[in-house]
């Protein structure tokens, strides 16, 4: 499905972005890798090419919004319109109101990264895609959507206005022949959130795994993918969202800081 095929992959200098370029890079994708970090995505370029496959660095950083609009032009230009584009990029905050109130830039960076630069880097792109009538975009998203917690409301408000973007285009680019899936992973174990490791009792998917899953939705195209156990919690909170928030509130009278 990607063999010959250019495909957008942003937040590619590690993690699941760097698995999954080295994947789809293996099967013949000729992947165009976003990152911030210069030497890294030249670690994995070096890595990629080494075992023959094709891999385009292009550093920048989301944040940067006219840098983000100019990028999807550059690979427009330069590639034509992608087959795949997956927005993976992300910046993860885990704090508390108290903690950024007076810290207005945590709110405006994250959504930088994980909502308006990366439809910035979408838009053209999928012009492109609509254009020659084909194409897939993949927005990895979290199970934090369905079940919002205190302390993840900077993150996880970000993620949402992603979502509900991509769910009001979703019909638009379908008519279009183009595909939109939209996957919420639980906590994957990268260096991103080491810092919250073994906070919560919910499962929890390592790099690999987490590729497994992207992978598939490469191929079967799914509108959305969400563990079973996240869309129960999702149903609960929207049902009683009274009770959800009594709980949460017990927790933190307790005095434990999820």
């Amino acid at each position: 499905m990607v063999d010959g095929q250019v495909v957008v992959f942003s937040g590619a200098s590690r993690g699941i972005g760097e698995q999954i370029s080295r994947r789809l890079a293996a099967v013949g994708a000729r992947v165009i890798g976003i990152a911030r970090g210069g030497e890294a995505l030249e670690r994995v370029e070096a890595e990629i090419r080494s075992r023959g496959g094709w891999f385009q660095p292009l550093v920048g950083d989301l944040r940067d919004l006219e840098w983000a609009e100019q990028a999807g032009n550059q690979i427009v230009r330069e590639h034509g319109a992608p087959e795949l584009v997956v927005s993976n990029a992300g910046h993860s905050i885990h704090r508390y109101l108290a903690d950024y109130t007076g810290r207005f830039h945590d709110v405006t960076r994250t959504a930088g990264v994980n909502y308006l630069g990366a439809v910035g880097l979408a838009l053209p792109l999928l012009e492109a895609m609509m254009g020659q009538g084909r194409g897939h975009l993949i927005a990895i998203s979290t199970v934090n959507l369905g079940l919002p917690m205190p302390g993840w409301s900077v993150y996880t408000a970000s993620k949402a206005a992603y979502e509900q973007w991509l769910s009001c285009v979703a019909p638009e680019l379908r008519t279009n022949g183009v595909r939109a899936t939209s996957i919420h992973l639980p906590r994957v174990a990268t260096a991103m959130s080491a810092p919250t490791a073994g906070r919560y009792p919910l499962p929890e998917l390592t790099v690999e795994q987490a590729a497994d899953v992207i992978c598939r939705a490469i191929v079967t195209r799914p509108r959305v993918v969400v563990p079973w156990w996240s869309r129960l919690g999702a149903v609960v909170s929207a049902g009683w969202p009274e009770g959800l928030q009594m709980v949460w509130e017990a927790v933190l009278r307790s005095g434990w800081r999820p």
